[in-house]
């Protein structure tokens, strides 16, 4: 039984050219030119070196031929045979055969037909390549109304193809430069021999148009203009295989971006262009720049979910930090604002006893306006309620808030005092606004002691004039003295008709509001509060070394409950006792005794300049 197959093709006679190891080169020349114009013009000139089937002169005529006037637009590709695009074109004289009967005909008359054919080469078609790419990258983008049939193209791609194709043509006429100067200098050789060799001895025609002292050669190019050549040619590298690389995304689809970004990223091709340029660059891929393409979904998506994910791990590390404030205490420190004291714990005022006559002359010196405000009394004495305090640098304290509201600089170390202290002796210096404040001298605690009542302040002649009373709660007046009377029969105390008289101040100013509503009450911008509290910081930070907040025993306990690692940390602490003998008066304790010798201000650390006389007279 035979194991050959019926259909396997039958062995020739002929050992030496068996038709399989024929392959291409047995295909007719029809099919052979149409299977390369697949190729680019650096693949054909590598095939013309290495099979002796595809290096015949009027194949690659062909070829060159088809691909400018079927494969690339012919308006695309006109004068690519021009010196000034290819060179010098060659021809060559080729003879035409009609048939048998007319080449004897010929032979007999003598008379031979001669036709002038161009010589194409793979060169020329690579500059028809670079032609049609420079020529496809200058045309202008298509309008918006015809964009739904256009294609995206890479802007950097296209900056980078121009290049290249610049430094090619720069490299071309170089080169052609470098061939004209070699012929020549050939020539004026070949003139000089000529001369030398004639009977006249170098006084014929063909030297005459030589000067004496020139020597035919170009100028050569200085050291300055070659670096400058190589650093601009050097930055220009073959534009990539594919077009779109930079656009597309890991899914092979446009990549997404902002509108901005897209225009300084992509340009619009029209369908003709983007088929010139996908035949040139196979690998590229394909974008359509459609109206409803938005880019990837995918991406879209995958962004979508991340920004969800990044949403809800901020909200998660919000809660998290401020888990301390589900503490009442802790949430009434962060609260406090610019006051730097704990507001419950202030020593409510206490109303000046004044007489019913007294009260009626001044309903009558006001004439029809309403009573003046209850005065309260004013004194020396601490504003704090008897309790355990302690006092922190009010940095650290704006750096918790911070980090409570919105994570800037991270969690900060522990509540601590130590920069009170002193070098010197190691014990605390209460700052001179805190000390302010306790003794009564300001009515505010961060504020500047100039800027208090109970301070002395120094008119424009230099004398001392007494310091401003507080503000008051408010400036609308109640009332009238029958009312007041009335409240006091009924048994209310004098702290309770001081909070009557303060609501009825409230009301009287809403219905002031109601019956004046094109009355303008001059406030503060927000510029103006912010010019404000900055001078009123930097003469904190002027008249003290540190700036402190005052906080409540209990308030210190929530806050270390946060640092469980840390154990012992140091508190500026004191404790304001009530006077047995005088209700009136209190008692500050220091935990430490504070330091009396070193100065508490900010002059302590000012670097001062001393100059030497000496260096004047040149002793250094």
């Amino acid at each position: 039984m035979s194991l050959k197959s019926p259909y396997s093709p039958p062995r020739s006679k002929d050992k030496a050219t068996p038709p399989a190891v024929q392959g291409l080169t047995s295909f007719p020349r029809e099919l052979h030119l149409n299977i390369l114009t697949f190729l680019r013009a650096t693949d054909l000139s590598a095939l013309q070196r290495t099979c002796s089937t595809f290096n015949k002169r009027d194949l690659i005529v062909d070829v060159v031929d088809h691909a400018a006037n079927e494969v690339y637009p012919p308006d695309l590709t006109v004068g690519f045979d021009t010196p000034s695009v290819s060179g010098e074109v060659k021809s060559l004289a080729a003879l035409t055969k009609s048939n048998t009967k007319a080449e004897d005909s010929e032979e007999a008359t003598g008379a031979t037909p001669v036709t002038l054919e161009k010589v194409y080469t793979y060169e020329m078609l690579r500059n028809m390549e670079t032609l049609v790419v420079a020529r496809v990258l200058s045309r202008p983008e298509p309008p918006i109304h015809e964009r739904d049939t256009c294609f995206y193209v890479s802007k950097s791609w296209c900056r980078a193809a121009l290049r290249w194709l610049e430094v090619q043509e720069e490299e071309r006429k170089e080169k052609l430069e470098r061939q004209r100067a070699a012929a020549e200098e050939a020539r004026v050789a070949a003139a000089a021999t000529a001369a030398l060799t004639s009977p006249k001895g170098g006084k014929g025609k063909n030297n005459r148009n030589h000067h004496p002292g020139s020597s035919g050669k170009k100028k050569k190019m200085s050291r300055k203009e070659q670096r400058q050549r190589d650093r601009r040619m050097s930055d220009a590298m073959p534009p990539w295989s594919n077009i779109n690389n930079d656009l597309i995304c890991e899914h092979g689809d446009l990549k997404q971006c902002s509108g901005k970004s897209a225009r300084a990223r992509r340009r619009t091709m029209d369908k003709q262009a983007w088929k010139v340029l996908k035949k040139l660059y196979p690998d590229s891929v394909q974008l359509e720049a459609s109206v409803g393409n938005s880019g990837c979904l995918m991406c879209a998506a995958e962004a979508q979910t991340i920004k969800k994910q990044e949403s809800d791990r901020k909200e998660e590390e919000k809660a998290e930090r401020r888990k301390p404030l589900a503490c009442p205490l802790v949430r009434g420190f962060y609260s406090r604002g610019n006051k730097g004291y704990p507001i419950n714990c202030l020593v409510p005022p206490t109303a000046v006893p004044l007489d019913l006559e007294t009260m009626v002359k001044s309903d009558e010196c006001l004439g029809e306006s309403l009573l003046a405000p209850l005065p309260l009394e004013q004194g020396s004495r601490c504003p704090l309620k008897p309790g355990v305090y302690s006092a922190f640098p009010r940095s650290w304290c704006h750096r918790w808030r911070k980090f409570i509201k919105s994570g800037e600089g991270g969690l900060p170390p522990a509540p601590d005092a130590s920069e009170v202290l002193c070098e010197a002796h190691n014990l605390p210096l209460v700052p001179p606004h805190l000390e302010s404040f306790l003794c009564g001298e300001t009515s505010t605690l961060l504020s500047g002691n100039s800027m208090g009542f109970g301070s002395p302040n120094v008119n424009e002649d230099g004398e001392e004039v007494a310091a401003m009373p507080p503000a008051t709660v408010s400036r609308a007046s109640v009332s009238d003295a029958d009312t007041l009377q009335a409240l006091r029969a009924a048994g209310f105390s004098e702290l309770e008709v001081h909070a009557q008289r303060l609501a009825m101040i409230g009301l009287e100013e809403e219905r002031e509001q109601i019956i004046h509503p094109l009355r303008q009450v001059e406030e503060c911008n927000e510029a103006e509060i912010l010019q404000k509290r900055s001078i009123t910081n930097e003469q904190l930070d002027r008249e003290n070394r540190v700036v402190v907040e005052i906080l409540t025993d209990d308030e210190v306990t929530a806050l270390e409950k946060w640092w469980p690692r840390v154990h012992s940390t140091y508190a500026l602490r004191f404790a304001v006792v009530a006077n047995s003998a005088t209700r009136d008066e209190s008692e500050i304790l220091w935990s430490t005794v504070p330091c009396r010798e070193c100065d508490p201000s900010s002059r302590s650390t000012a670097d001062f300049v001393m100059r030497s006389r000496l260096q004047k007279r040149g002793y250094r």
